[in-house]
């Protein structure tokens, strides 16, 4: 076992490092199928993608503040999403993690972005579609993402504004730019 998966057992409850497993897994899974991506990024970036998760909020919110990524100001005002930023910040400054694509894919897990990579894709899709997931959707969004990846993201990103929307919840214009990216990309028309 590896340094940082000793810190990830020693960090997180039991359920959440198990989520973490199965997104590493899921994101394997992805990389494999759908190509371009190294697999062992993949991995790594799915395993430690909720490695601030169960953070003090105090504790995210000072690591969100320190952030050199674009953080916008729906985010600081939604603590639901520091834990992707914050753990994105830790990597880097804790662990030296200086890949961008990874520190990416861990950063946006949550809320998507306009220009997302091929692993950001991966990662944003393996947290949703993570084998001990249950929500009411999770057989379309799995069947979704089988599909392709695009596929996958309009149908997530669809999903995650909804709720957000039924929720009342600041909305990034993260999530917004890569909405639309994703309609552009299977190329919906206005309708």
């Amino acid at each position: 076992m590896s340094e940082l998966e000793e810190y990830l057992q020693s960090k997180l409850s039991p359920k959440r490092y198990q989520h973490s497993v199965n997104v590493a897994a899921a994101a394997v899974m992805l990389a494999e199928r759908y190509g371009g991506v190294d697999v062992e990024k993949a991995r790594f970036a799915g395993l430690v993608h909720d490695i601030c998760k169960e953070d003090p909020k105090d504790v995210q919110y000072a690591r969100v503040l320190q952030s050199e990524m674009d953080v916008c100001e729906e985010e600081r005002k939604s603590w639901k999403v520091w834990h992707g930023i914050a753990g994105a910040e830790l990597l880097r400054t804790e662990f030296g993690v200086t890949n961008l694509d990874v520190l990416h894919a861990v950063r946006y897990h949550t809320i998507g972005r306009g220009g997302m990579s091929r692993l950001e894709q991966i990662i944003y899709l393996a947290d949703m579609i993570s084998a001990e997931r249950s929500y009411a959707d999770v057989q379309v969004m799995r069947k979704k993402t089988m599909e392709s990846l695009e596929s996958g993201m309009r149908y997530a990103l669809k999903y995650s504004l909804q709720k957000l929307i039924r929720r009342e919840a600041w909305i990034p214009h993260h999530t917004i730019d890569a909405y639309h990216e994703s309609l552009a990309a299977l190329g919906q028309q206005e309708g």
